[in-house]
């Protein structure tokens, strides 16, 4: 179950009151439902607030954020291994996945997951992938952000999530893109993020069919 605005946390939480066990909330990490803003934050005060105020209102003492294995090379879909830390970030960049939260069979292995919360932004970095991409991943969007920065000043990732997130059903998607500052009818096809994409999109043409499906 989820929740997408303030205005009906507070039913959800008394619907549920006598039965909390017997149901799963998959909420947003640190996004502000109050005002319904789909964006999120980092900031700890701010997601601390946002939590506490998540729990009291669903009037439970626990929020299952979802999970997530680290791929291996036997079970990744790019049959090589990535690090904790790549997985970890290529999780977080994949739509509608707000947060992870690691499965450790040891200390070694706990504190291999939170090294995450210290690693380098190159660390981080998975587009070495994009030498190893699978066949099925050609041409889509992963939100990595390595085509930015942008010249016309688009979040080309973030234009993408809301545009697929929308075509999965997601019938807020449309919404927060319509907040957003540059839209894809904003994209100058400079080719910028085109040729810096590791999974090859052709990011202008998608800009064309967003714009088109948006209707800005």
């Amino acid at each position: 179950m989820a929740g997408g605005h303030a205005s009906i946390f507070l039913a959800y939480g008394k619907a549920m009151k006598s039965r909390r066990k017997d149901v799963m909330l998959q909420v947003h990490f640190g996004v502000d439902y109050t005002s319904g803003e789909y964006g999120w934050t980092t900031n700890l005060e701010k997601i601390k607030r946002s939590v506490d105020w998540q729990l009291k209102n669903l009037q439970t003492d626990y929020i299952d954020f979802g999970f997530i294995h680290c791929l291996d090379a036997a079970k990744s879909p790019f049959h090589q291994a990535l690090t904790t830390t790549q997985c970890i970030q290529y999780a977080l960049d994949k739509p509608g996945v707000l947060t992870v939260l690691g499965d450790p069979g040891s200390v070694a292995e706990l504190q291999q997951i939170l090294s995450y919360c210290t690693a380098s932004d190159e660390e981080k970095d998975y587009s070495v992938i994009g030498s190893f991409t699978p066949d099925d991943s050609v041409g889509k969007c992963v939100y990595c952000k390595h085509c930015h920065p942008c010249p016309a000043g688009l979040d080309i990732a973030l234009i993408n999530k809301y545009y697929d997130l929308s075509l999965q059903g997601d019938t807020l998607a449309k919404e927060h893109y319509l907040t957003i500052d540059k839209k894809a009818s904003d994209c100058i096809k400079c080719g910028h993020c085109t040729s810096r994409c590791p999974f090859k999109v052709k990011q202008q043409e998608r800009m064309e069919e967003i714009h088109t499906y948006f209707g800005e």
